[in-house]
């Protein structure tokens, strides 16, 4: 089986695929160091590959374990063309989301939005062109922006998609919040749809839960898609090594 890990700035992400199969998946805070370990020793006996996908400057050492071990970095070899101008600063996740639609929907134009600390938007291409995308503020970083930089304004967590106005300062906010996310979202999805015809659009990201209305179009959600871009990597990297 193969090993994925995704470190990420709130949460790593451990899991098990057989082929292309998830077998099971654990999510862990980055504190939780042992915990990991203990997880990857109660299933080591099954594991032949892992690949490691960080964006933390403090990651997992594997040394202690004897599986081949992948690195994803701008010189790993992945199964799109990377046109993006700075293979170097482009993030892990969003290369892995990109890798993740292509084989979910080979020889087609999609997007992959990810709900996370940040939104990200990652768009492929019919011809397996991973072309770029934009970064904008998390749901949760905008709630904090906006009491952080501000003297009064309360300090928000939760809320639900709500189209009507606020009517005292925590509705407004949570309106405001989390509705702008969604007319940015849908605003992003009309223009792409304008360049790329018949877009297929995937959606990952924990944030997703404050998105409880319909988007302008049918949306496919795969809250596994990175994980699953992960294991495409580390397929291409074994079976072409």
């Amino acid at each position: 089986m193969n090993l994925i890990i995704d470190e990420g700035n709130t949460a790593f992400k451990i899991a098990l695929f057989e082929d292309d199969q998830l077998v099971r998946s654990k999510v862990f805070y980055p504190t939780e160091r042992e915990e990991i370990h203990s997880w990857i020793s109660d299933n080591i006996t099954s594991i032949r590959h892992a690949i490691v996908s960080s964006v933390v400057n403090s990651g997992l050492n594997l040394d202690r374990y004897k599986f081949n071990e992948l690195r994803l970095d701008q010189r790993t070899p992945i199964p799109l063309q990377n046109l993006y101008k700075t293979p170097e600063t482009l993030g892990k996740d969003r290369i892995a989301n990109a890798v993740g639609v292509w084989a979910r929907n080979p020889r087609s134009n999609s997007m992959a939005i990810d709900l996370g600390t940040c939104i990200k938007y990652d768009l492929v291409s019919a011809n397996g062109e991973y072309l770029g995308g934009n970064i904008s503020p998390g749901v949760k970083m905008r709630f904090n922006a906006l009491h952080h930089f501000t003297d009064q304004l309360p300090l928000l967590n939760q809320a639900k998609l709500d189209f009507n106005y606020g009517t005292d300062t925590n509705t407004s906010i949570s309106n405001g919040v989390v509705q702008g996310a969604y007319h940015e979202i849908n605003g992003f999805i009309e223009l792409y749809r304008q360049q790329f015809p018949e877009l297929t659009i995937f959606m990952t990201g924990g944030d997703a839960k404050f998105f409880d209305k319909p988007f302008i179009v049918d949306i496919f959600a795969d809250p596994n898609l990175t994980l699953f871009g992960l294991n495409k990597i580390l397929k291409h990297n074994v079976e072409n090594s």
